[in-house]
């Protein structure tokens, strides 16, 4: 989980004649709809699955989840980036874990079945044991790829809308960024830091999105930066933001020495002096950008209410002593709010559950990400409709 003072974008919308209702409560419980968001949300949306720094050389890959189905992204001795299974064929164990590589093969840790880089079978351990068994017809089923700005992206459908047309312009924006350039800075846990909370998907999501509940729960957000100007674009699946940061000097110490610190990186755009930024594109990767770093944040749903976030930051490799410290802080700062947050959204969890709530109204306002999020939820999972006439009976 991560701050979420930046997902108001700033485009206009007209306002309902009837008040903008929240989803169900039991849109947080059921578990069909959990099950279709895995098929329908996660199994055809485009998942974040690291930076191409990452995956710069044959046999190095990530991991990671697209609804039910656990891939593999490993680049190849040909150079081709490819998503594939990362399920064994024989047993169904998952052949890697995390982020890493690989010499010439992938080797699978249960009965050692190995694979070549591009997916197909490269030996089986006493093959003679299995009947009319041609190891020429076994490979590990690939999926799509797709990199903008230097993230990689996988998805599961052939049939899903391609990555530039969910991003719109969010495209332009990323590359912008010219993110290929940075490097994955490795947190204490190594390369990517896995946090688990016991929530819902869509509480955290919910909670990303909007900057109502800021003056109330992050006072240092509202030291720090002068949200009613934030700008941004969107389309019907992404969209970017840019707040600036207060000139006035804090109050609190921490804070008052990163406002001193902190500057733009070399190549980060102008539009980023003294400016946070944030990207959410659907259906649940996130980006927070700062003058100095960028943090990448992918949401895997793990049960009904437990969910796994995915972050990586990203560093200039010539980043200075001011920039490390710059940085340091900032993520002391964030930390504090991610806490703040993770208060916050277990409250919620218990909540929805309560028999006596409904769903409550939406500021279309300082919630529309929100509303917007909870559009495409509705569009995707006609489960949703199904509860809230259930609720309304």
């Amino acid at each position: 989980m991560v701050s979420d003072t930046l997902g108001t974008s700033a485009s206009s919308a007209t306002a309902p004649t009837t008040p903008t209702r929240a989803l169900p409560p039991a849109a947080y419980t059921d578990q069909q709809l959990y099950d279709d968001e895995l098929r329908e949300v996660f199994g055809r949306g485009w998942t974040l699955a690291g930076h191409v720094s990452e995956v710069a050389e044959a046999g190095q890959y990530l991991t990671t989840t697209l609804g039910r189905e656990p891939v593999m992204v490993i680049r190849g001795h040909d150079g081709e980036l490819r998503t594939l299974s990362n399920v064994c064929r024989h047993r169904a164990s998952t052949i890697l874990e995390g982020s890493g590589a690989c010499r010439a093969a992938m080797r699978c840790p249960y009965h050692g079945w190995t694979y070549h880089l591009d997916g197909t079978l490269a030996a089986a351990p006493s093959a003679r044991g299995f009947r009319s068994f041609d190891p020429s017809t076994v490979a590990l089923p690939r999926f799509r790829t797709a990199e903008v700005g230097g993230l990689v992206f996988a998805c599961s459908d052939p049939d899903a809308p391609g990555l530039s047309e969910l991003l719109g312009p969010v495209e332009d924006f990323l590359v912008s960024l010219g993110l290929e350039r940075l490097v994955v800075h490795p947190s204490p846990q190594g390369p990517r830091r896995y946090d688990d909370y016991p929530e819902n998907w869509k509480i955290l999501a919910d909670n990303y999105l909007e900057d109502y509940h800021v003056p109330v729960a992050h006072p240092s957000l509202v030291r720090l930066l002068d949200v009613k100007n934030t700008v941004g674009d969107e389309n019907h699946w992404s969209e970017w933001s840019t707040v600036p940061m207060r000139t006035r000097p804090s109050r609190e110490p921490r804070e008052r020495e990163y406002q001193g610190l902190v500057r733009r990186m070399p190549g980060m755009p102008e539009r980023f002096e003294a400016t946070w930024g944030n990207v959410c594109i659907w259906p649940a990767t996130f980006m927070e950008i700062y003058p100095h770093h960028v943090d990448t944040w992918q949401l895997e749903p793990l049960g009904l209410t437990s969910t796994r976030a995915v972050s990586l930051t990203l560093v200039h490799p010539g980043a200075t002593e001011q920039d490390q410290r710059a940085r340091a802080l900032c993520h002391e700062l964030q930390s504090d709010v991610m806490d703040e947050d993770v208060e916050i959204t277990t409250r919620v969890q218990r909540g929805v559950q309560a028999p006596s709530y409904v769903a409550g109204i939406l500021n279309d306002e300082q919630e529309k990400a929100v509303v917007r999020f909870q559009r495409r939820l509705r569009e995707c999972l006609p489960r949703i409709g199904e509860l809230e006439h259930e609720a309304d009976g």
